[in-house]
């Protein structure tokens, strides 16, 4: 998971013209049925957003980073639509009146997206109406447009992403995202674990490379460490799959210059 900036968004004036007019009937509506008619009656709508969402994440799911390891992908609804399951799976209401609102969508994959559904636990001050300031609310799931929730969460040589605290409440909102996405199913865990080898495989040879110049420079040793520095930061750009796996393998290096490349 990487920071996704929804600041750098600007959806098609049109398209917000159109969202906020379904928005509306939505809060006219006389019923929770008739909400859901609306709502249903209307869903192709977020899905023309799509093309641009993945534009902010470099055609990557934006909870995994996965292209296609992670299955097709969807607008998901952070806020689900019309049930919010708690931790004590009790459904105590649906985000209806934010089923149109663009800042509330996020990309995931169809493995993340079919298991969260409508789980969306809130420990406090928990939405029920539109008059209710959601943005209060103390929730369990990470969110990757939160620049903090992405600093929860780390990875190991296994691929295994994991929370970075041990205890508290960060390391429950890290529990919870990573079994209600399923972040640790297994293409997704070899595939962060092909991303660690290679990244640690090029920094020991880089590392060799760089003792052997010290000793006996040459032109040619330079060309070696430029090319496979080169390598390491392709790794670690947002663009590249696992990015932030390849992040974290280099800063558990503990070696300076390595960790340079993934700052």
């Amino acid at each position: 998971m990487r920071f996704i900036d929804l600041d750098d968004f600007n959806p098609d004036p049109n398209w917000v013209v159109r969202a906020d007019s379904v928005t509306n009937q939505l809060l006219a509506a006389a019923n929770i049925n008739d909400v859901h008619q609306i709502i249903d009656s209307n869903e192709a709508l977020w899905g023309e957003l799509k093309v641009a969402l993945l534009s902010l994440s470099h055609d990557k799911c934006w909870y995994s980073e996965a292209k296609d390891k992670y299955s097709y992908l969807h607008v998901d609804h952070f806020r689900p639509k019309k049930a919010a399951f708690g931790i004590d799976k009790v459904d105590y209401g649906g985000y209806w009146w934010l089923a149109f609102d663009w800042r509330n969508y996020r990309v995931c994959g169809g493995v993340g997206n079919v298991n969260k559904r409508d789980k969306f636990a809130v420990s406090r001050n928990k939405a029920i109406i539109p008059t209710d300031v959601w943005q209060d609310e103390i929730i369990y799931f990470l969110d990757p447009c939160e620049e903090l929730d992405v600093l929860k969460i780390t990875f190991n040589s296994n691929g295994e992403i994991m929370p970075i605290h041990n205890i508290g409440w960060h390391y429950e909102q890290a529990d919870y995202t990573i079994k209600c996405l399923k972040l640790n199913c297994k293409k997704l865990k070899e595939a962060r674990k092909d991303v660690w080898v290679k990244c640690a495989t090029l920094v020991l040879e880089t590392q060799k490379l760089i003792q052997e110049d010290a000793l006996n420079s040459s032109a040619y040793k330079k060309g070696q460490i430029k090319e496979k520095l080169k390598q390491l930061r392709e790794f670690v750009k947002p663009k590249s799959e696992f990015s932030a796996t390849a992040r974290a393998c280099l800063k558990s290096t503990g070696i300076e210059w390595v960790m340079s490349i993934a700052a």
